[in-house]
């Protein structure tokens, strides 16, 4: 069973690697040690959050603002969990809190896509997929903090690769009338909030502000068309 889930995410494990290393090189250049870098790449399954903790840390942004963002971008595993419970419905509890808790963006890709397909695939192989995957994450970030203890790699290279992955992530997304909305509604709130000062609340303003205005559109223009359509 490892085996054939490693012949299918094993493209998902090399990406993990090229972007796990220069987020163990940011996470040492906070001064972690590389049992620490492994030890919270192990149990925090959000590799975003991860860069966003160790970027806002070294930006001298206050602890509480940096829960908040993280807390922000993290709460869609929330949904994940959410909607792959239902075709989980013959596990057990036990089963099923351990999909969850150990759940990591590309693996509920994976395990959604095999359960809606109707293919051998229950919550035992979706838990050693989530495993595989956290280990991979795990090992990639501790040899990057080693690397970088040894090679000094500038923080600016480092972090643009969380950077660079977000914007790939934008550029793949349907070009809808929300999401466009929703992006540059967040732009112009971490430019406003930088502008003012408000430095510390920036990027969980935007995160808030990007949501409501682009839902709060949607609403606007729904109803309108809904209304022209009676």
């Amino acid at each position: 069973m490892v085996l054939k889930i490693v012949r299918t995410v094993w493209p998902v494990m090399l990406t993990y690697v090229a972007i796990g290393a220069p987020c163990g090189m940011i996470m040492g250049q906070t001064g972690m040690e590389p049992w620490m870098v492994f030890a919270l790449s192990s149990t925090f399954v959000t590799g975003s959050g991860q860069f966003m903790i160790c970027n806002l840390w070294l930006a001298g942004v206050p602890a509480p603002s940096i829960i908040a963002s993280v807390a922000a971008i993290s709460s869609r595993f929330a949904l994940y969990s959410a909607s792959i419970a239902p075709h989980l419905t013959g596990a057990s509890k036990r089963q099923t809190l351990a999909v969850a808790v150990t759940l990591t963006e590309e693996a509920y890709g994976i395990s959604l896509a095999k359960l809606v397909e109707g293919e051998d695939w229950g919550p035992r192989e979706s838990f050693v997929l989530n495993v595989i995957l956290i280990a991979t994450w795990g090992v990639s970030c501790t040899m990057g903090a080693i690397v970088g203890a040894v090679v000094d790699v500038p923080t600016a290279i480092a972090a643009f690769v969380c950077t660079s992955l977000f914007i790939c992530l934008l550029f793949s997304q349907r070009l809808s009338r929300g999401n466009v909305v929703a992006a540059v509604s967040s732009a112009v709130s971490v430019a406003v909030c930088k502008f003012l000062g408000l430095v510390n609340i920036a990027v969980p303003a935007s995160v808030v502000a990007g949501i409501a205005i682009a839902l709060a559109c949607d609403a606007v223009f729904d109803g309108r068309g809904a209304r022209d359509a009676r």
